[in-house]
């Protein structure tokens, strides 16, 4: 049985224009409806996968069969975005330039600023938050850890609040310095309107804070490829997907 961690595509982020276009798309997904305007730019800016091509996988090394569904991608099956098609501006256009700040204050446009001409790993959390959060954000400082010094360089962390009423920059400086944040792991919150627009670009918006995703994306902005994870998969299989989101198959 294939694993439960799918396909960055249009779909799994929730970019719903994207999967009419496209034959490579997540196993298990359902795609949400009502997605139009800039999500059309990405769609076709996106090199369709032929009908009955064969899927890339990216598979991390070693034996995978005794660990369970949920924890890692044991089969992530890639897309490319706008990127590699070289239109950076439509994976700006999708992503948007939403302006967030954060954990010290300081404002960065979301494509241009924390995504563009790097790798990116981006998840959901918020700092009283009594569930998953305090977990998955220690998986990612292992995760941190492992990358090293590229971190802060060719690679950025993302973690954005889904509860930016309360999430100040103030609160999730305090939140990250628990877990040893390095520079280049940015803890982002904003206005609940923007923090609201890049959510739902990514599939991140949810009812309340304690609904929300506990999902991992994993992006190659150069390339355009994305996977997507869970934020408590084991680190090293994190990072081999980090190491190898691009490689063509």
């Amino acid at each position: 049985m294939r694993s439960s961690v799918l396909v960055i595509g249009a779909a799994v982020l929730g970019f719903a224009a994207c999967a009419a276009g496209l034959t490579a798309v997540a196993i298990g997904i359902e795609v949400a409806d009502g997605l139009g305007g800039a999500e059309q730019g990405w769609a076709t800016a996106v090199k369709p996968k032929p009908s009955g091509a064969p899927a890339r996988e990216v598979k991390p090394a070693g034996d995978r069969e005794s660990v369970g569904e949920a924890e890692f991608a044991a089969e992530a099956e890639t897309v490319r975005g706008p990127e590699s098609a070289g239109d950076g501006e439509a994976a700006a256009k999708y992503f948007t330039n939403t302006e967030l700040v954060d954990q010290h204050g300081r404002p960065h446009r979301f494509y241009d600023g924390l995504i563009r001409g790097r790798k990116v790993l981006i998840n959901f959390a918020f700092t009283t938050c009594k569930g998953v959060c305090p977990g998955m954000t220690a998986n990612l400082a292992r995760v941190q850890k492992r990358l090293g010094a590229r971190v802060g360089k060719e690679i950025s962390i993302l973690t954005i609040t889904v509860d930016p009423v309360n999430d100040t920059p103030a609160a999730l400086a305090k939140f990250a310095a628990k877990f040893d944040a390095s520079p280049g792991w940015y803890f982002l919150t904003g206005t609940p309107e923007n923090v609201a627009t890049v959510l739902g670009r990514l599939g991140g918006l949810a009812k309340t804070p304690d609904e929300h995703a506990s999902a991992l994306l994993i992006g190659d902005a150069s390339s355009g490829y994305w996977v997507k994870t869970v934020a408590t998969s084991r680190p090293e299989d994190i990072v081999y997907l980090v190491d190898h989101v691009a490689d063509e198959r």
